[in-house]
């Protein structure tokens, strides 16, 4: 008989939940739900701006490193890569001339064709033109052409263009 006390209040809680269950739900209509529909956009068509490569680019320099070395910091260096677009040429130099005339130059020897079109290279002015911009020639068989200046992605670039020769 002591079971059936317990037994009994579970089964009076049970049947109060049974019997009040539904009364919490609102009676009447039921409200609608709100649709929401997005505001009707136009598309506005903007021009795609595309920066074409020169088509007379022949050649380029990037630079991996102009000034003093920095694991030395006693010598004055230029280090980098010389790139022709192309053509065959048995002779590819990099020049720096400076202001006074004096120029340093590296001959990457043939490029192009079956040989590298990209070759390394470095120079080593004298210390008495740091901090001096020298101008940058590419020399290819013998045709000096001038560069522009290019800062392309992170990498300094001076890109030499066929329709800039340079005169001695």
């Amino acid at each position: 008989m002591n079971l059936s006390i317990p037994c009994l209040i579970l089964l009076i809680l049970l049947a109060g939940l049974v019997a009040f269950s539904g009364c919490t739900a609102t009676t009447g209509p039921v409200p609608q739900t709100a649709l929401m529909t997005p505001d009707t956009t136009t598309p506005v068509r903007t021009a795609t701006i595309v920066t074409s490569a020169p088509t007379n680019e022949i050649a380029r320099i990037t630079v991996d490193h102009f000034g003093m070395n920095p694991s030395t910091d006693s010598i004055y260096e230029f280090v980098g890569k010389v790139e022709v677009s192309n053509g065959v040429y048995q002779s590819v130099q990099v020049i720096l001339r400076y202001p006074d005339s004096q120029e340093y130059a590296f001959d990457a020897g043939g490029m192009g064709g079956s040989n590298a079109t990209i070759k390394q290279f470095s120079l080593f002015p004298d210390d008495r033109y740091r901090d001096t911009n020298p101008e940058k020639i590419i020399a290819l068989d013998g045709k000096r052409y001038g560069t522009v200046y290019r800062y392309e992605n992170g990498v300094l670039a001076w890109i030499a263009m066929s329709d800039n020769p340079v005169s001695l």
